[in-house]
């Protein structure tokens, strides 16, 4: 009989994200005798587990954000301090930085629990413009350096840690964000209740958190310059802090009925499955999920060969076109492209002028994207499982 190993997943929310879903994937499919419990600091939720989270119900208040993030920071080591006592995991694994610090201290005295915590992002672009970035790295490379294994999403980010953080090499596993394929493909073919979709006119598609990270103000600004050369849309899916910011740079440049925000979208694999281009714009990242998502739709690809994974997952250009990435400048609509955003707008005229180059990347890619397929990351996330396991026995 196989014994069941008890594994804690801790993580902010269970919404949102890629690594909220990472979380999410690897509970509803990793093999049945891990016994899997999504342990979330608020009570936010929108993406399913095998079980109902347990909440730490940490709220958010009205105190400044970082008085918010140290009560909050305490009040998670405490409570969760109480739920790995009385429910003894054999393995805590933490998904992102705030998560990774509870995870590691409150396990650091706890021999019979292996702790494991993952970097879903560029801590160095991340932090870069933080004042307390000094504090921030070293925080990072005396504390993550306790934990018993540490997985990256990329080898980039591998790479980062080893150079910046000073991590051991040793104790880096490098695994792919787990891609649920056959689910992408069936929520693809679903009808989109869009007029725009139904017109015979090219769509351009963007999907990602509007934010800085995601660069998409230098995408609208291109989009203008290359809807004069030939008629196209721009669907914009995501939700940020920087809405209002990109709207009204579509004002300014006149494109409010070429250009469309369509927020949060349960299912957007049937937008991105009808849409002529797929654009990441991004000026860094870790892993572009939706790079993979989009690939694995069919959809040929555009991305900014930032750091870290476009690059990795276009395998140098081969499965999509690799452009610069952008200065990060946040200019004005009327400020003359960059020379990056000119170089979107002949390589976007391009793919769209060329039927028989959309269909190559269109094959090619969704071929890269089975490398990421779901059992590939379960499996190796298996792997390191049971390594832990016997370095407890």
């Amino acid at each position: 009989m196989v014994n069941m190993v008890k594994i804690f997943m801790l993580i902010n929310s269970l919404a949102g994200g890629g690594a909220e879903r990472v979380a999410s994937e690897l509970s509803l499919h990793l093999n049945s005798h891990y016994e899997r419990q999504i342990v979330t600091l608020t009570n936010v939720v929108t993406y399913p587990s095998n079980e109902p989270p347990i909440s730490l119900n940490i709220k958010k208040n009205k105190n400044p954000k970082y008085l918010y993030l140290l009560l909050g920071f305490v009040t998670g080591i405490i409570k969760y301090r109480r739920l790995l006592k009385k429910h003894s995991p054999d393995i805590s694994m933490s998904f992102l930085v705030l998560d990774n610090f509870i995870n590691i201290i409150t396990t650091s005295n706890r021999r019979d629990v292996k702790t494991i915590v993952q970097v879903h992002t560029s801590l160095s672009k991340k932090f870069s413009e933080s004042i307390w970035f000094p504090l921030i790295r070293i925080l990072i490379e005396f504390m993550y350096k306790k934990a018993d294994s540490i997985v990256v999403v990329s080898n980039g980010v591998k790479t980062e840690l080893i150079d910046i953080f000073k991590i051991r090499p040793d104790l880096i596993t490098v695994i792919y964000n787990p891609v649920n394929i056959s689910q992408i493909e069936e929520l693809a073919s679903e009808k989109v209740e869009n007029e725009w979709f139904s017109e015979n006119v090219p769509i351009i598609l963007n999907m990602g958190r509007l934010t800085k990270a995601k660069g998409q103000w230098h995408l609208i600004r291109a989009f203008a310059k290359i809807r004069l050369n030939t008629p196209c849309k721009l669907v914009i899916i995501g939700s940020g802090e920087l809405e209002n910011y990109l709207m009204d740079v579509v004002e300014k440049l006149d494109l409010h009925e070429e250009v469309k925000f369509l927020g949060w979208q349960e299912n957007p694999y049937k937008y991105i499955s009808k849409s002529s281009i797929f654009i990441l714009s991004s000026l860094w990242e870790a892993l572009p999920y939706a790079l993979i998502e989009a690939m694995a739709c069919g959809t040929p690809v555009i991305s900014t060969n930032c750091k870290y994974g476009p690059e990795e997952i276009l395998e140098c250009g081969k499965r999509g076109i690799l452009i610069p990435v952008f200065d990060e400048k946040f200019n004005s609509a009327s400020d003359p492209l960059s020379l990056e955003e000119e170089i979107l707008v002949k390589k976007t005229l391009d793919l769209l002028r060329e039927k028989s180059l959309r269909e190559y990347y269109s094959r090619s890619g969704k071929e890269r994207a089975y490398t990421f397929n779901i059992k590939n990351s379960i499996l190796k996330y298996e792997e390191l499982f049971e390594i832990m396991i016997n370095k407890k026995a």
